[in-house]
């Protein structure tokens, strides 16, 4: 990525690493201190990748984008009163965009999941750290290559099933085995999307929109869960430009925060 310097980044390629976001958690000031306006790091491996909620992440030797950035936090200017968007739904919609360019019909699992043929290609961890005007956004993102053997039970207890991004390829006519260079590619391009995202708050809204056309959610029965337990259930309609999920139980319309998960049951 040449591209760094130019624009003042700094990034770390690692072939192994616990977590690039404890890397870069443990890094960044450091980083900052030297004049960086903001690092990537990437990583072959992760021995200890995380996801939402303390899940783990599987991070096998070359089977997947495992990176992290750390930018700092750009105010956003006055948009009459509008409440800010999650960026994890930003960038979910951000990302998808670059995939689906590139040929693979990526679909949105609210709250920040990718999904593809109807299964788990990619997640995100966003999270906000860091005081005043040191505050910093440190994004974690994790897509497959090649489908992982298993996952582990999400939160709800129930087994989750893996894609790959190239499973997809011998329907484009590409061979697996001929993949070195879109993968270069591919890490070049969501980066870049990534970074440039995260510094443009101003254009959060229009990405909001773009989530809930991805969303995978739409039209289908959902069960909310929330703590451990299930909640109510219904069908998914919109994601809201605040990011919360409005679903249609039997009580009526609801809005479903960030902080609960939902499983679909048809």
């Amino acid at each position: 990525m040449a591209w760094a310097d130019a624009q003042g980044g700094r990034v770390v390629s690692l072939a192994e690493v616990d977590s690039t976001s404890d890397y870069l958690r443990a890094y960044w000031p450091t980083f900052q201190r030297d004049g960086a306006a903001w690092a990537v790091c990437l990583a072959d491996r992760q021995t200890a990748g995380r996801g939402r909620q303390g899940h783990a992440w599987l991070s096998a030797p070359g089977a997947g984008l495992w990176c992290s950035l750390a930018v700092p936090v750009v105010p956003r200017v006055d948009m009459a009163g509008d409440a800010t968007p999650p960026l994890s739904l930003v960038l979910a919609a951000a990302l998808i965009d670059v995939l689906r360019d590139a040929g693979f019909p990526v679909m949105l699992k609210w709250p920040n999941d990718l999904w593809l043929s109807e299964r788990k290609v990619g997640g995100l961890l966003i999270e906000q750290l860091g005081v005043s005007r040191a505050r910093y956004w440190l994004a974690g993102i994790g897509i497959n290559w090649q489908a992982p053997a298993a996952l582990p039970p999400d939160k709800t207890g129930g087994s989750v099933e893996a894609a790959g991004l190239f499973d997809a390829l011998p329907a484009m006519g590409v061979l697996p085995n001929d993949s070195t260079g879109l993968r270069a590619e591919l890490t070049d391009r969501l980066c870049r999307r990534a970074l440039e995202t995260i510094r443009a708050p101003d254009c959060w809204s229009d990405w909001m929109c773009r989530a809930d056309t991805y969303s995978v959610l739409s039209g289908r029965r959902v069960q909310v869960w929330q703590d451990g337990s299930p909640q109510s259930s219904g069908f998914a309609e919109r994601i809201e430009p605040d990011g919360t999920l409005m679903i249609n139980t039997d009580a009526g319309a609801t809005r479903v925060g960030g902080s609960a998960s939902v499983r679909l049951l048809i």
